[in-house]
Formats: C-alpha cells, structure tokens, sequence
C-alpha cells in the first residue's frame, strides 16, 4: 500500500544529513538512487563523500548547507512512502547467522591465482571465446558457466570476482553447481542464481559515412518521387549504448520468472567510493540469506498450490455430486411416473373389465390381455430387485 508524505526541503534536509541515504531510502521502501533524486529535484544537497565514514570514526564531518532553491522549485517535498513487507522470521533468522559466520571483509587478490577455480576457469574460456557484440560486450552462459555480460576490458576482472566468490562460499560450507544454462549457488539444499554484468551507457548516435550517404539518396528519391517516400523517416538510431565500465551483480531467484516482482533477491553495482569487489562480503551474506527467501517462497508456492489443488480437487467431488443427486432424482422422476403409469393402466383395466360388451367381447378381452401384460411388465419393472439393481446403476 502506497502513503504519501509530505515534507518541508528543511525537513528532509534534516533527514538526509542525519541518516545514511540507504537506511533512510529503506524506510520510506524506495532505493537510495530514487530518494538521491528527488533531493536533486528539490535542490537539497546530500552528505558529500566521505561524511559518514568520517563520523563512524568520531571524526567532525562538514554538511553542504540548505540553500534557498531555485526559481520555481516548491518548498514542499511530497514523497510516496511504501508499505515495506515484514521479512519472514526464518530469513531475519539466516541473515543474523550468516553475519556471524562470514564477519570479516572479503578482499579480492589484485592477480589470478595460479590456479582458478573450476567454475572461474569455464567463465574465463567462455569469455576468451566471446566476440565482442557491435555494442561491445561480450557474453558467456551454457552449461557451468556463470552467466555474465560485460565489455571486454572488464573479463579478466570478473573471472578474479568469481574465483574469489566460488572460494569464499565454498569455504563458508556451500556449493557451487553446474546447472543446464547456468551456475547455481546452493545454501543448505537451496539453490539461488547470480548475474554478472557490466552497466550499459548511452551516447548520442553519430552517423557513419554509409549512414550519411543512404541518407543522402534517400532525400534524392525523395525529391524525384515525394509521394512514395516519408519525409520523416529516421535514417539512424538516436543512442548507442556502450559499456560503462561499471560492474553490477544481481541475485536472483531459479524459481520465479523474470517478470514475477520477486525474481531479483538482491542486487550490489560499483559507485562512486566503492567498487563491487568492496561488497563482496555483503554478496555473501546476501546469497546466504537469499536461499532462506527462495526457500520462503518455494514453501509458500507449494503451499498455494497445494491449497488451489485442494479447492479444484474439491470443485471436481461436488460436480460429480451434484451429477449423481441429478442422475437419482431423475431415477426416481421416472419410477413415480412409472408408478403413477401402473396405476393409471389398473384402474383403465378395472374401467374396461366393469363394461358390458354388445357387439363383441372379443375386442375387449384384447384390451384386458393387453393391459394385464403391461400391468406385467410394470409391476416388474419397479420390483424390489429391478429397483436396487437400477438405483446401484
């Protein structure tokens, strides 16, 4: 559920310069990136780099002050602040015991190793392999092969990354898995996936020499025959993207598709102060904890299912109720009938038997034969063992 709240720049001023833009992003249940953004919008300055680890060690750190904003800029900041959802007892619970187990910083080496890890060596063949797409970046998934996309100056960078990874986790007890199209990363029997990827740029297009001159022939047959060809065409792309340099890592979980809004479990890119190596340690509380979200959610689905099962196996029994209490009430329409039939037939014969015949009597001993039959048949047909072979039918 989305509240609105409504802020003074002085207000929010106070709460940017008093809490780290992360925790205070989190509270509000949006990402620092979009909370940074609307102090921009809104002309407040955020603690320069360096403000909070300089006050983490007691040392005096200089805010940027409050200015009067810009021509046109409102006074009121109004910010939608997100229902965050309470996180399951059992995954508040993996995070405080993945803490205490991995408490030290996690550094990766400035040089390969002599030798690499399995997975790290399948990465580095399948990016050597790759050629560089027209945006430059080169691609590697398949079967053990992490999957990663990243511009060719950052492969060696990213095969040391999951060296370091794959070494970290398996020394924490976990393991690390070839899966059909991937690796996996498994936490006490609950596998989760990690993306490596390299951030993508955008510059404005400049158009090639061939570029230029279909441009210019086109504007020839355009001039020769006005009507067959659009004066507005777009001749070339407006953007190229490009990779940034800037590296990210996104963990997902396997059991959710990419458009589910909880396929991404957690996700750690380079900033300005710190690289993505800087998060290493968080990257593996993070995996840690995030097998206790898939095992959540795996637990949750199953249970949904389970329960849709349930009520469809249910739906299915009362049709088929609902068709037998139909089949016997038809079943007994049809022997009332019948019995009211067999009483009609008795009392015509009763009638026909109490006439006197004057021309012949043998039309009527036809008649008292035939009813007399029927009578037969009737009384038969809605015996005791007829009736219970039918009703069990």
């Amino acid at each position: 559920m989305t509240k609105f709240r409504e802020f003074t720049r002085k207000e929010l001023y106070d709460l940017v310069s008093a809490t780290p833009m992360v925790k205070l992003a989190k509270e509000f249940g949006m990402s620092d990136v979009g909370l940074r953004k609307i102090c921009v919008k809104h002309d407040i300055p955020t603690p320069p780099l360096g403000y909070w680890a300089k006050l983490s060690f007691g040392r005096a750190a200089k805010s940027i002050p409050l200015t009067a904003p810009r021509q046109g800029v409102s006074d009121l900041v109004q910010i939608s602040i997100h229902a965050v959802a309470e996180r399951p007892s059992e995954v508040v619970q993996a995070e405080i015991e993945a803490r205490q187990r991995i408490s030290e910083p996690i550094g990766v080496p400035m040089e390969a190793p002599a030798h690499l890890h399995s997975f790290a060596r399948a990465l580095k063949r399948a990016l050597k392999a790759s050629k560089p797409n027209p945006e430059g970046f080169c691609y590697a998934n398949g079967h053990g092969i992490l999957s990663t996309s990243v511009g060719a100056g950052n492969r060696d960078r990213v095969v040391l990354l999951a060296d370091t990874l794959f070494r970290t986790l398996e020394a924490a007890g976990q393991q690390v898995k070839a899966a059909e199209k991937d690796v996996h990363i498994v936490v006490d029997g609950e596998a989760v996936r990690i993306q490596i990827g390299e951030i993508r740029d955008k510059r404005e297009h400049q158009p090639s020499k061939a570029e230029l001159k279909a441009k210019q022939d086109w504007e020839t047959r355009r001039k020769e025959w006005p009507t067959l060809y659009n004066a507005d065409r777009q001749h070339w792309r407006r953007w190229d993207h490009v990779p940034s340099g800037r590296m990210s890592l996104t963990l997902v979980d396997p059991l959710r598709n990419q458009w589910q809004p909880d396929h991404v479990i957690g996700r750690w890119h380079d900033r300005s102060a710190r690289r993505l190596e800087d998060y290493l340690q968080e990257i593996v509380i993070g995996i840690i904890t995030g097998a206790a979200i898939v095992r959540h959610n795996r637990i949750a689905s199953e249970t949904a299912e389970r329960k849709r099962q349930q009520a469809h196996e249910a739906y299915l029994a009362e049709q088929q109720r609902l068709r037998e209490q139909a089949a016997r009430d038809k079943f007994l329409d049809d022997k009332a009938n019948d019995v009211a039939r067999l009483n009609g037939i008795m009392a015509l014969r009763e009638h026909v038997s109490q006439q006197h015949a004057t021309d012949s009597e043998r039309e009527q001993d036809e008649t008292l034969r035939a009813a007399d039959d029927l009578i037969e048949r009737l009384r038969e047909a809605l015996s005791a063992r007829v009736l219970r072979q039918a009703f069990a039918r």
